[in-house]
């Protein structure tokens, strides 16, 4: 079930004295379509990959991109596996999905759901539909994924 909450000065004070010394610093940027276009060669050979340059703009502390898929889910899903990462958020602009998630079991998504991955949870895409295009947000924008005995 997800949660909710109202953001209010009162309940968000407090994180934001602690967080003030670890602001990320970010360069104003502008990232067209035309001049970035869709790349394969990323993490999944079935998927390509269109770098939003937020990365840069930020120093390697965010990553965003825009994954497609380009043939259909392998058999099997994409393999048990986790991220190592500090955050992890996902959120479908087209199409539907279903993956298992380590204390979750199967979580189905379609056009405009939006998940947060905790760190290191393991999980595996056992399905998606072949115009599934998400948008994936990183902290840090490199890290590494391995994959695990399922």
């Amino acid at each position: 079930m997800a949660q909710y909450c109202e953001n209010t000065h009162e309940n968000t004070q407090g994180r934001e004295d602690a967080m003030a010394d670890k602001k990320i610093h970010s360069d104003f940027m502008v990232n067209r379509t035309k001049d970035n276009p869709f790349v394969s060669g990323g993490l999944r050979v079935y998927r390509e990959y269109r770098d939003l340059g937020i990365g840069e703009a930020t120093g390697g502390k965010v990553h965003a991109h825009i994954i497609r898929t380009t043939k259909p889910c392998p058999e099997g899903g994409s393999g048990m596996h986790y991220h190592d990462v500090d955050f992890q958020m996902v959120m479908v602009l087209k199409g539907r999905s279903r993956v298992w998630f380590e204390g979750q079991g199967e979580v189905e998504f379609e056009e405009g759901d939006c998940w947060i991955q905790p760190p290191g949870i393991k999980h595996n895409v056992l399905y998606y539909s072949e115009d599934y295009e998400l948008l994936e947000l990183t902290l840090p924008e490199n890290y590494k994924t391995v994959q695990v005995e399922g």
